[in-house]
Order: structure tokens, then sequence, then C-alpha cells
């Protein structure tokens, strides 16, 4: 069960969210986004790239302008 993509996405998500002390409070607010998508996005439950994309803001301290979200 540790070995599944989900599960190792959410561990990912979980150390470095808490080592820039990132709340799911700011990303709700940051996106605009209620807390229940925020929520199911970090249990691996819903996928929504634009929190991973605001993380990733966050870590590098950039801001991404341009991205596609085509599947």
């Amino acid at each position: 069960m540790l070995n599944c993509g989900s599960c190792q996405k959410r561990i990912i998500i979980k150390v470095i969210t808490s080592m820039i002390n990132l709340k799911s409070k700011d990303i709700e607010t940051g996106l605009h986004m209620s807390r229940s998508v925020v929520s199911r996005h970090m249990t691996g439950e819903r996928y929504n790239p634009e929190i991973d994309i605001y993380i990733i803001e966050k870590v590098f301290g950039i801001k991404i302008k341009d991205y596609c979200l085509d599947d």
C-alpha cells in the first residue's frame, strides 16, 4: 500500500507543506477554493493541478504564469 503513487504523493505533499509552514487555509484563500476541494486533493481522493502549482510557487518563490491543463 505504501508503494502506490497516491500514497507517495500524499506523503510528499504533507512533508513539503509542513516544511514551508503552508496550511490548507492558506491554499483555500490563495486559490479561492472550498475546504472540501483542498482536503480531497491533500488526501489523494481527487486531483487538482492548480493546488500542486500553487504549492510549487510557494516553495520556490516564483509565479508560474502560463500553464496548460489539457488532459
